[in-house]
């Protein structure tokens, strides 16, 4: 792993990652077996195939969720900055509705961390009532 410059990974399927027990974070090769057969467990399948992913330093709590409805973007504050990697992102994918979740690494650089269809677990940042504004625009 240190031939590619990197100490850490993150491992998932193609829908998500690994919550419980030691979670989905590995700094040896010899883990992927454990963090796969610990996915299969909890979670019943692996979906799809797996991910292998660099982990970044990111800035703790930057994380922030976006959504696309009929082509159109929001953020979880109205008048709230969208930034430009979200933007190329989105207009890359012709869906009705989904989901860019983004982050900032410590060199202010933003990163695209997920891209869902939508059926997320939470709405990260967004209040039920701004959430439910996107449906009347």
């Amino acid at each position: 792993m240190r031939t590619l410059g990197r100490e850490r990974f993150f491992i998932k399927d193609y829908v998500k990652s690994l919550k419980t027990s030691a979670g989905s974070i590995m700094e040896h090769p010899s883990e992927i077996r454990a963090i796969v057969a610990q996915m299969q467990k909890f979670r019943g399948t692996i979906e799809g195939g797996i991910c292998v992913r660099f982990v970044e330093d990111c800035v703790v709590e930057s994380e922030k969720r976006y959504f696309a409805v009929r082509g159109q973007l929001f953020a979880a504050y109205e008048g709230e900055e969208i930034p430009d990697i979200v933007r190329e992102c989105a207009a890359r994918i012709h869906s009705k509705f989904f989901s860019v979740d983004a982050v900032e690494r410590q060199d202010r650089v933003k990163r695209i961390v997920e891209i869902g269809d939508g059926q997320v677990s939470d709405l990260v940042g967004w209040s039920a009532e701004r959430f439910a504004q996107l449906w009347g625009s």
